[in-house]
């Protein structure tokens, strides 16, 4: 079957292409523009008000729905992935918090097991370790005893799962650390730097040595301090200043204050900069004591008015967002959709080296679309030419 996507306004997110249609077929587009003669043999999925932009991409989400990758099942990454497609994630990278190093393993062994493309759920392209190589000081809601030194043998041992990690967290400062940057980079190993007090001359050797994304941006990152009487730069300032080294920003309104976005917008640029959820279990969940992490090793949370706490409830434990509310964070503090969908979609298409067939909507790249509301409330949601989520359920399981 060939679908169209019938929509008053269509971002491609290069162009604005009004009252066009994009055309699906054998997972793929084939057309995308105002000719409505290239959609006269496809069922015509009409949105005359709707705004349809490529599918977002989250590069940093633990889970959803209830459930956390770190459960390390395949029951546990079909309900992050299905819940997640409702908020316009068309894919994803599936991000373990801090673990047990022998439950780590196993999870990474699991994945092998489980298809890329869940069963109307969004599409993982991967595994972000989000640590253990972290340090102790900025452990945040990690369990600071489950940190470890990145040894050769431990990343060695990583490295046999070179063909699942897409992406990995790590404090350069830490003992090892500018050794397993160079280790995971040469790799191809999307490395971050995050949960970390690097100074300055630490960040630039990192970064001469592969690193090139930070993790959360703002949130556990050291900031510039005294050698003495002489103001340095820190982690966060490092980041900023490296043209070179993108970031993410939690656009959760909490998290991270809008003045401090518009900063980070100024420091590096859109095409520098992407969305992502950092979403616990929690998500989509009535509020209520549920576990960061795996099931069995996780620590605690405390999810009061929709909003995640550690136990203590003296900071926050990840988030219980969509990326579909960092959009809308984005836009109501000013920025034009066009930018805020490249950091939603093409750019962390970019960043996973993925940009010839994600992250657009043109000719012969992946059928992955999303269509809103003017409110931005999610309408349709398409993943490989697939109807997986729509409002109107008569659309659901369109191929």
């Amino acid at each position: 079957m060939v679908l169209a996507v019938k929509a008053g306004r269509i971002y491609t997110p290069s162009s604005l292409i009004r009252n066009g249609v994009v055309v699906l077929g054998d997972g793929r587009i084939s057309y995308v523009g105002g000719d409505f003669n290239k959609a006269k043999d496809a069922t015509i999925l009409e949105f005359d008000d709707g705004i349809c932009a490529p599918g977002f991409i989250d590069l940093h989400v633990h889970g959803g729905g209830g459930y956390d990758f770190a459960d390390g099942s395949l029951e546990a990454f079909s309900g992050v992935c299905k819940h997640h497609i409702r908020g316009g994630t068309t894919s994803l990278l599936a991000t373990i918090l801090s673990s047990p190093i022998d439950h780590t393993f196993k999870v990474l062994e699991t994945f092998r097991s489980i298809p890329n493309t869940i069963k109307d759920g969004a599409e993982v392209l991967g595994l972000h370790l989000e640590g253990p190589f972290l340090n102790p000081d900025m452990h945040g809601a990690h369990p600071v005893e489950l940190l470890q030194t990145p040894s050769r043998e431990l990343i060695e041992a990583f490295l046999n799962y070179a063909d699942v990690i897409r992406r990995i967290t790590i404090a350069p400062e830490v003992s090892g650390g500018i050794e397993a940057v160079k280790a995971f980079s040469s790799k191809n190993i999307l490395v971050s730097i995050g949960h970390s007090n690097a100074p300055y001359e630490v960040v630039y050797e990192a970064y001469k040595t592969g690193l090139r994304h930070t993790t959360h941006l703002y949130n556990a990152l050291g900031v510039s301090f005294k050698r003495g009487a002489y103001r340095v730069p820190g982690a966060l300032e490092s980041i900023l200043a490296l043209n070179g080294i993108t970031a993410e920003i939690i656009a959760d309104g909490r998290h991270v204050h809008p003045i401090l976005i518009r900063l980070a917008v100024k420091a590096k640029g859109f095409r520098r900069l992407c969305l992502v959820t950092d979403a616990m279990r929690a998500a989509g969940m009535p509020d209520g004591v549920y576990k960061l992490g795996s099931n069995i090793y996780g620590s605690n949370a405390i999810v009061k008015d929709g909003i995640s706490y550690t136990a203590d409830m003296r900071f926050f434990a990840s988030t219980t967002i969509s990326m579909i509310d960092t959009v809308r964070l984005m836009r109501s503090i000013g920025y034009p959709m066009r930018a805020v969908l490249l950091m939603a979609s093409t750019i962390p298409a970019k960043l996973l080296g993925i940009s010839s067939r994600k992250g657009f909507l043109a000719p012969g790249f992946d059928g992955d679309l999303v269509v809103l509301d003017k409110e931005f409330k999610v309408l349709l949601v398409t993943v490989r030419g697939r109807v997986v989520y729509a409002e109107n359920r008569d659309f659901i399981g369109l191929t």
